[in-house]
């Protein structure tokens, strides 16, 4: 028997699909970042280990931030946010010629601002070098940004060629794209820099030619996609494009949200310098592990919904859009509420496993996990916020998340400010307190956002929300409670300094904190675990039926 109305079980199966198809997008995402994390994590060590912190490095570390900063301003920042729902939406009422043709002419146009950039930079750094007496020190990063600064032009390219394939529902290609670069700078280590002679100084020219080498391949194996696809390739250098003012207009409040985010964390490295000297380090490793879980799901969700959500906000397909948002937020709440629990409980053995040895000793343990703990708690809502912010960039609204960060970022330099200048909160709170602050001003920011998002499209869904954490919460306490006492059962019986013991002293509470958690999720009908779960699977599954025909 059909429950549904008529024309009900057409809609239900569609959103169905739709939710189906975020998932496996979700999961191929996630599952690229989880390997790109992974091989990063293998990158540092090796690059420690053949330059230490030394000078070279470090002119290394500066001279790479000016590219990447590009990189993540156009490649994966303003630009993304703003073409996705015009591209989308030009595809979607237009056609498809003039979609690819909104296509071509963004190209062209960022091919030619990317190439002024490069001759631009070249320029001030000839300018630079040749009128200022400089050090050693900084003429080796000039140098160095001399080699990499093409890498702006291939990796912001990159970012737009994942961006239209993303929007065509392809996202195998550009989810492993970081994956490229990390080899590519490994094989540099062994391959290229010995070619540069014996000293560090010398031998970072090869590390800095293999970043060069990484952002071209990474563009030369999106191009052939982007063909296959149909991307045609004409140069249409068309300023006068309507969608090119669309596009220009979505930009503005992103580049404005990037700046305020960089000052955000400028202020924060700040004043975590007057807590005290080890204090900005703690703050370093701890967020390191928070933004594995944040990286690998959050931004895995938040990559897969945006194309969906705009396509179907572009279709006039609001139910749909509405479920497609609800979809993506309860799923990062699934995985990133019990994420944050266990490293709410195994902070000290997860910094033991990995930190912990050579100058990172027992007291840089303990000063890390405090900080751990409280940037744990933000954790659901940095994953959250990424959501409800991709529900206003498919409805072209960039300004109103830009406005709320803003205000969330006063409320976290204030609470900041507080725990410094504050006696009794400076003495019991430290560093922790900064972690503290930014989880507290994410979670307002995420609030705030989901409020002006339901103010502004009706109910979404809240209810089912709010039914689904009412789930979720006691099954991430029964996570916890198994995750503590796996671990007090270990205490004692391992010797701690030993290498097998503290992947012990993790594997085992993770282990057994997920197998109840799936257990009480079984019991509580936690339907997104199964849904999550079949999704990801290796083998293939007849895909829910469509409602066929758009796409």
């Amino acid at each position: 028997m059909n429950n549904h109305p008529p024309g009900q079980g057409e809609k239900a199966r569609s959103g169905a699909a739709t939710a189906y198809d975020i998932t496996r997008s979700a999961g191929v995402v996630g599952g690229a970042t989880l390997v790109s994390r992974v091989l990063g994590l293998v990158r540092d060590i090796l690059t420690a280990g053949f330059f230490g912190t030394g000078t070279a490095l470090s002119a290394f570390v500066v001279a790479f931030t000016i590219p990447n900063l590009f990189r993540k301003l156009l490649g994966e920042g303003a630009l993304t946010a703003a073409f996705v729902p015009v591209f989308t939406e030009y595809r979607e009422k237009r056609g498809r010629e003039a979609g690819w043709r909104v296509a071509s002419v963004i190209f062209s146009l960022t091919t030619l601002v990317l190439g002024a950039l490069v001759v631009l930079g070249f320029i001030l750094i000839w300018m630079i070098t040749g009128t200022f007496e400089l050090s050693e020190r900084f003429l080796l990063v000039f140098r160095l940004l001399r080699v990499m600064l093409p890498y702006l032009f291939f990796i912001c390219l990159v970012g737009l060629a994942m961006a239209i394939l993303n929007s065509l529902k392809h996202f195998v290609v550009p989810a492993f794209s970081p994956v490229i670069l990390n080899l590519v700078w490994i094989a540099s280590l062994f391959l290229l820099c010995p070619r540069f002679g014996d000293q560090p100084e010398r031998r970072i020219f090869g590390l800095a030619v293999g970043v060069l080498i990484g952002g071209a391949i990474q563009l030369g194996v999106q191009l052939p996609v982007l063909k296959k696809k149909g991307f045609p390739f004409r140069f249409i250098p068309d300023w006068g494009e309507p969608a090119v003012r669309k596009i220009v207009l979505l930009m503005g409040p992103g580049i404005l949200g990037f700046a305020v985010f960089q000052l955000n964390t400028a202020v924060d490295g700040f004043l975590a310098l007057v807590i005290g000297p080890g204090a900005p380090a703690a703050l370093f490793y701890a967020n390191r592990l928070v933004q594995f879980p944040l990286g690998v799901f959050g931004l895995a969700f938040a990559t897969a919904v945006l194309p969906v959500m705009a396509r179907l906000m572009a279709r006039g397909e609001k139910e749909e859009f509405i479920g497609a948002f609800s979809h993506g937020l309860r799923n990062v709440l699934l995985i990133t509420v019990p994420a944050a629990v266990g490293l709410i409980v195994l902070r000290r053995p997860i910094i033991a496993l990995l930190f912990q040895r050579g100058a990172f000793g027992a007291e840089s343990a303990a000063d890390t996990a405090w900080v751990l703990l409280w940037y744990s708690f933000g954790l659901p809502a940095f994953a959250a916020l990424k959501i409800v912010t991709q529900g206003f960039y498919s409805c072209q609204d960039t300004r109103t998340p830009v406005k709320v960060a803003f205000g969330a970022m006063l409320l976290n330099l204030g609470l900041n400010l507080a725990v410094v200048f504050h006696p009794w909160l400076r003495a019991h709170l430290r560093e922790g307190g900064l972690a503290l602050s930014t989880s507290l001003a994410a979670l307002l920011n995420a609030a705030t956002l989901y409020y002006l998002f339901r103010t502004r499209l009706g109910p979404v869904r809240g209810r089912e929300l709010v039914s689904f954490l009412g789930r979720l919460l006691p099954a991430a306490a029964a996570l916890g409670l198994a995750c503590r006492l796996s671990l007090s059962l270990l205490s004692g019986r391992l010797p701690e300094a030993a290498l097998p013991a503290r992947l012990l002293a993790v594997a085992v509470p993770v282990g057994s904190g997920l197998a109840v958690f799936l257990l009480a999720a079984l019991v509580l009908k936690i339907e997104e675990v199964g849904g999550l779960l079949r999704a990801l699977k290796k083998t293939r599954r007849p895909r829910p039926a469509s409602s066929g025909g758009r796409g």
